[in-house]
């Protein structure tokens, strides 16, 4: 990327001190990695070490891709294709911790540079699904099907906080006036506990879609609220018609509609790199916005 392309990049997306090893790092170092996860795969391919773990339940079984119980990873294509979100993941907390050393950070009228936090919990949040969802359909057992699961409900709450931070950027407490920014990332911390140890058993198909709808109507409701914002919104656009594409794709493949079971290239795999997608460019959207009003403005640079 020539240096004058990034420095434009850099001033569209709030990224006032960073470089372009923030996005670098992330991608080469986890290819990196995963190559020697595949060195050590084929070297060991026919080694079947999850017989005795738990199996998982439900569609796990379904998906197109033909199941390899015998071997060390059970649907190979829907396993690598989880780079994805640790890629972004890690590109994520990246950014967090560069706009977390940026000194006029204060003086930023993007919300999300201005409070790391809400990177950083996204991030991790998209760390953990990536792992979750490779180790699952890695071993279909019920124990990563868990973290597969919550994974999708921690990325989604983790975004929905940040929405919702943005709708209700101050608090009043005791008469005084307070940025909620700690209040939303304690919740979500809070509700992503909360669906690790109990709300997982919910129903996946009524409770994920739920959440999906509750994101895009927050934002909805804040394009029609916050009227001082200026933000591409052809970014928030292409994530939900990305997602929708995404979740076709799913659903054709769950039913067999589009499968060739043995083949490299799988329905399920092309869902997890266009919802790859649609992260980061729901991301890119919330950091091309500002939304404050000059009174909120004022609080929040005090404090």
């Amino acid at each position: 990327m020539p240096v004058l392309d990034f420095d434009k990049f850099k001033e569209n997306f709030s990224l006032h001190n960073h470089r372009v090893r923030v996005f670098s790092w992330p991608f080469f170092g986890t290819i990196l990695i995963a190559s020697g996860l595949f060195i050590l795969y084929k070297l060991n391919q026919y080694v079947d070490p999850w017989a005795s773990w738990r199996q998982a339940l439900g569609n796990a079984t379904n998906f197109c891709e033909l199941n390899r119980f015998d071997e060390l990873i059970v649907q190979p294509s829907n396993t690598w294709s989880n780079l994805g979100y640790i890629i972004i993941g890690l590109i994520f907390i990246s950014i967090a911790k560069n706009d977390l050393k940026y000194e006029h950070r204060k003086e930023v009228k993007n919300m999300l540079a201005k409070f790391p936090g809400f990177s950083y919990l996204i991030g991790a949040s998209a760390l953990y699904l990536g792992i979750g969802s490779f180790m699952y359909h890695a071993t279909l057992t019920f124990f990563f099907q868990k973290l597969d699961q919550t994974g999708m409900y921690f990325l989604l709450i983790s975004f929905i906080a940040y929405s919702l931070f943005k709708l209700f950027p101050t608090i009043k407490f005791r008469g005084k006036v307070y940025v909620s920014n700690s209040f939303f990332i304690v919740s979500a911390i809070i509700m992503q506990l909360l669906f690790f140890f109990f709300l997982w058993r919910l129903p996946i198909n009524i409770t994920f879609p739920a959440l999906t709808l509750t994101f895009f109507i927050a934002n909805f409701v804040l394009i029609a609220k916050v009227r001082n914002s200026t933000s591409i919104i052809s970014l928030l656009k292409a994530s939900g018609i990305t997602l929708v594409i995404a979740a076709s794709i799913w659903i054709l493949d769950i039913t067999n509609k589009l499968c060739s079971p043995q083949s490299v290239f799988q329905g399920h795999a092309l869902w997890h790199l266009l919802n790859t997608a649609s992260i980061f460019l729901a991301y890119l959207y919330y950091r091309s916005e500002t939304i404050l009003t000059e009174e909120q403005q004022e609080v929040v640079e005090q404090n």
